[in-house]
């Protein structure tokens, strides 16, 4: 029978657990990590769409008889930047986008001229531990989305619009 440092040096109980603290850590890292990748994927897919209905406003607000602001070439950019917001949906896609902005830029003079977008937010990222390592920026992951469409030479004539 051994005893003292012997009995120490060659007792083998706790090394499962050691191996699995050893291993657990990194494998949990990489499972959140692909966690947090496919919300990033999902997220970004949902804000094209918000794109995309930002685009489809900034080509219906644009008419004939809705000058441009002064300063901008746009139309109504309120309306563009709700559709921005609308397009994100309701509940949590509203409360993970932040610093959402739409820039709307048409083709000058030219009715039929495509109608570009451009539009930005800020995702924040929410899955533990991958958010370390996906998002690195305290949290957050830039992202944009620029939609060019054409805007087909539409006037919508409506109230008060002598043309």
């Amino acid at each position: 029978m051994k005893t003292g440092l012997k009995r120490l040096i060659a007792e083998d109980r706790g090394a499962v657990v050691a191996e699995f603290v050893v291993a657990i850590i990194p494998l949990g890292i990489t499972f959140f990590s692909f966690m947090q990748v496919a919300h990033l994927y999902t997220a970004h897919l949902v804000f094209k769409h918000a794109a995309f209905s930002a685009a489809r406003a900034a080509i219906v607000t644009k008419s004939r008889c809705n000058p441009p602001m002064s300063g901008n070439d746009n139309g109504r950019e309120s309306d563009v930047e709700d559709a921005l917001r609308d397009g994100l949906g309701a509940g949590v896609w509203q409360n993970t986008f932040g610093g959402l902005s739409t820039r709307v830029q048409y083709a000058g003079s030219d009715k039929y001229g495509p109608v570009t977008t451009t539009s930005k937010a800020l995702y924040k990222c929410s899955v533990p531990l991958g958010r370390w390592i996906v998002c690195p920026m305290a949290g957050f992951r830039p992202m944009q989305e620029t939609i060019v469409l054409p805007h087909q030479g539409a006037s919508y004539e409506g109230a008060g619009c002598n043309e």
